[in-house]
């Protein structure tokens, strides 16, 4: 049997983050301190000290003292010019009939196994879906060209954009960022035509359907939106002249902030969800989702008890995720 190691790892993040949401929020008390600071981030980090945990930890923003740190906040986007690679690589393979390097076959083979047959859940269905053995190429260059622009997103935002607190967060937490790009890129073209040895299938635009328009769509929309969330949060910490002179945490307002507390996680959902569905027929990319979905709910329902405890003046009517419901 071949080893699927990106949906192995995904599996093993989701449920680990499981297992520590239920642990943080109802066993908080009996926790050890260097599990608490390896998990908790930013405004709800723990604050108590611990010098061996602490050795783990890297500032989220650049100082004088410290720049580093600020090249290691940057590895988590600078995955942008791989998401760019595998964009030319696909451009490469499809529209110009290019060979693919042997080491890229090499690595797709160790991460997804050599086989890669992309059936999915649509197996169950066959009667109903007429799939493919792998990813067509449309699919493939729509979720890669939409996964290069939040990539390129989330580098300008943490260039140009964000203002980090002072608070520091575990190495992990970056290294798990580092494999959650990694693997989302590499599950995009791993089940694809053209990337497995063997395989063909030529690009066709007339496969373009309603499906790749609405959640291609929903997934720039999302995307915008949560660019527009780190505009509002940035601008808490600076003035008029747009000058940072605080790094104290506000209560936000302004768009999706009227609803939730957690606009970023929700457009995170919303755009993984959206890639799910444009990659339906693969078989690893609905483990990255599950893990998605498990972080990003954690991470709300975080930010929001954090919000009540901290702000007595918090509004009541904003949910944790979901506007009106949840």
């Amino acid at each position: 049997m071949d080893w699927n190691l990106i949906k192995l790892i995904f599996l093993c993040f989701a449920v680990l983050i499981g297992i520590s949401s239920f642990l943080l929020h109802c066993y908080e008390k009996y926790l050890p301190i260097f599990i608490k600071k390896s998990i908790r981030h930013g405004k709800y980090a723990e604050k108590t000290r611990h010098n061996i945990a602490e050795k783990f930890e890297v500032p989220k923003r650049s100082s004088d003292s410290n720049e580093a740190s600020y090249v290691l906040l940057l590895c988590l986007y600078e995955l942008a010019p791989l998401s760019i690679t595998a964009l030319v690589l696909c451009v490469h393979k499809y529209f110009f009939s290019g060979n693919l390097p042997e080491a890229v076959y090499e690595v797709l083979d160790l991460l997804l196994n050599s086989t890669r047959k992309s059936l999915g859940i649509l197996k169950l269905f066959s009667w109903f879906y007429n799939y493919n053995l792998h990813l067509t190429p449309l699919d493939t260059m729509i979720a890669i060209t939409l996964i290069t622009v939040q990539c390129c997103k989330r580098l300008y935002e943490a260039c140009y954009v964000s203002v980090y607190s002072e608070a520091k967060m575990s190495v992990s937490l970056y290294i798990v960022g580092f494999i959650h790009y990694f693997g989302t890129i590499t599950c995009i073209i791993g089940e694809s035509y053209g990337f497995i040895k063997g395989s063909e299938y030529p690009f066709h635009w007339n496969e373009l359907n309603s499906i790749h328009i609405i959640f291609s769509i929903c997934f720039l929309l999302a995307s915008y939106e949560q660019l527009r969330t780190n505009f509002i949060l940035a601008s808490l910490r600076k003035n008029k002249k747009g000058e940072v002179v605080t790094k104290s945490y506000k209560i936000p307002s302004g768009r999706l902030f009227e609803y939730v507390t957690a606009p970023l996680q929700l457009t995170e959902i919303i755009m993984y969800s959206s890639l799910n569905i444009i990659l339906r027929q693969s078989s690893s990319f609905c483990y990255i989702f599950i893990w998605v979905l498990a972080n990003q709910i954690e991470t709300a329902l975080s930010s929001h008890l954090w919000y009540k405890k901290t702000f007595k003046n918090y509004p009541n009517c904003r949910k944790v995720l979901v506007p009106f419901l949840l």
